[in-house]
């Protein structure tokens, strides 16, 4: 037994002054600890002002971010743009950007500094017909499928011609303007047509109505009409109670009921005209027009309507001014605003109302750089590219000027605008029939959307 031991001894002596190393097995400890490293999720996502667009020469289009993000370009191109037609993707195109990006260029994003990028969509540059499109806009900057794409809806119409307004009736005329409803009856369009004067001028403005328009694709929504009187600037329309249509709630009954109002105040501009009533088989009713109320049908008042913007619609190859009420609310416009703060708002609300039916006359790549009120003049003036828009078009010109014409005249305290460009004079821009000197005031014209065209 104690042999043994010493052999035991004697061979951890050896072992230990032995020069031989050990490599101990490396051994993770973290694995009994959970240490997780922390990841930046990245908010960058995109966002532009405009949903739909009518021929447009460009579109801005923003990286966001509620985060501060440096942000590298890997690629001379921002963008990846697919046009749909429908559900068929046409083609897939790069290289929109006006200012191509550098490769391995960093940017800095934060919520108060998004990347600003600016795309050439012209119908030119994208080589596309007339027609409408989705413009799905695809970024590289972002690696989130879900916030990395965003989608337009884009028409190209540029097939349509517009006639401007006139200030002058013909020889021997007076110029009524009636409002006849569009062919789905969404909207009044108001038109202006020459007649000779044989009768009172308010009877004869409701029986114009009852005419109808000249063009097929428009209706007139006043059918029967018992009798139309006028006393000292006081209207009274007598309707039949025979005649259904003015209060079934279809959707011509609002629209019957504009009509009406709007073309006898129209009138004024002969006649003075202090308010309209409406009276059901010669007498006075509670409701009517659906459930109007009383104070809307009994001596509703002539007053100016404010903050209306004009839209264009396209009527069978042929481009109307109309006026939409903007949403002040919407807007932002209070009564206390300045009136070039107002402008501004207006302005603005070109691109941020969506109807369905009206088309923005205003091309996207237009800005207000400033709007100054002297007197009773409207100055605005606009970015350099306002020298650009509808390149070939006079007549698309004209639209664009007259709707600036009547929009912001509806802005109380107003009553005519001049338009500049980067502080200069508008000149060789639009050619008018009538010599209109685009370098002076510009007040409204008379005669809107004149009904034949000499």
């Amino acid at each position: 037994m104690k042999i043994f031991r010493n052999i035991i001894i004697i061979a951890l002596i050896g072992l230990f002054s032995s020069t031989y190393l050990f490599n101990l097995s490396p051994i993770d400890y973290r694995g009994t600890i959970e240490i997780e490293t922390p990841e930046e999720t990245s908010t960058l996502s995109l966002e532009t002002k405009e949903d739909d667009l009518l021929n447009p020469e460009s579109i801005t289009i923003n990286h966001v971010s509620i985060n501060e993000e440096i942000i590298k370009s890997v690629s001379d191109s921002i963008f990846t743009l697919d046009i749909y037609q429908g559900s068929t993707m046409l083609k897939s195109v790069k290289s929109l950007e006006l200012v191509s990006p550098s490769i391995n260029m960093t940017i800095s994003v934060n919520k108060d500094n998004p990347i600003v990028t600016t795309l050439d969509i012209s119908q030119k540059k994208l080589g596309l017909e007339d027609g409408k499109y989705k413009f799905v806009f695809n970024s590289n900057l972002i690696s989130d499928s879900g916030k990395s794409a965003l989608s337009v809806n884009v028409a190209y119409d540029t097939g349509g011609s517009y006639y401007p307004a006139v200030n002058q009736a013909q020889a021997g005329t007076k110029g009524l303007t009636l409002y006849f409803a569009t062919e789905n009856s969404d909207t009044l369009i108001p038109v202006t047509r020459f007649v000779v004067e044989d009768k009172s001028i308010t009877r004869m403005a409701i029986e114009q109505l009852q005419n109808g328009p000249l063009n097929s694709k428009m209706k007139s929504v006043i059918k029967d009409v018992t009798n139309t009187t006028y006393n000292n600037g006081n209207v009274v329309i007598d309707l039949p109670s025979s005649y259904s249509g003015y209060n079934d709630g279809s959707a011509g009954t609002l629209l019957a009921y504009k009509a009406f109002v709007q073309t006898i105040f129209d009138v004024d501009r002969y006649w003075p005209i202090y308010n309209v009533s409406f009276t059901v088989d010669r007498k006075k009713a509670d409701t009517y027009f659906h459930g109007l109320s009383s104070e809307k049908i009994n001596a509703l008042p002539n007053k100016d309507r404010n903050y209306l913007l004009y839209m264009a619609y396209k009527v069978d190859e042929r481009y109307y001014l109309f006026d939409y009420e903007a949403d002040t609310q919407q807007a932002g416009i209070v009564e206390n605003d300045t009136t070039e703060l107002k402008a501004q708002k207006l302005f603005d609300a070109y691109a941020d109302t969506a109807i369905p039916y009206g088309m923005n006359p205003v091309p996207a790549s237009i800005s207000l750089n400033s709007a100054k009120i002297q007197g009773t003049t409207l100055i605005l003036d606009f970015n350099n590219e306002f020298l650009n828009v509808y390149r070939n078009k006079n007549d698309l010109r004209q639209m664009m000027i007259e709707s600036f014409i009547y929009t912001f005249t509806s802005i109380p305290g107003v009553d005519s605008i001049k338009i500049t460009v980067n502080g200069e004079d508008l000149k060789n821009f639009a050619d008018f029939a009538d010599g209109r000197d685009l370098t002076q005031a510009l007040y409204p014209p008379e005669f809107i959307n004149p009904e034949v065209v000499q």
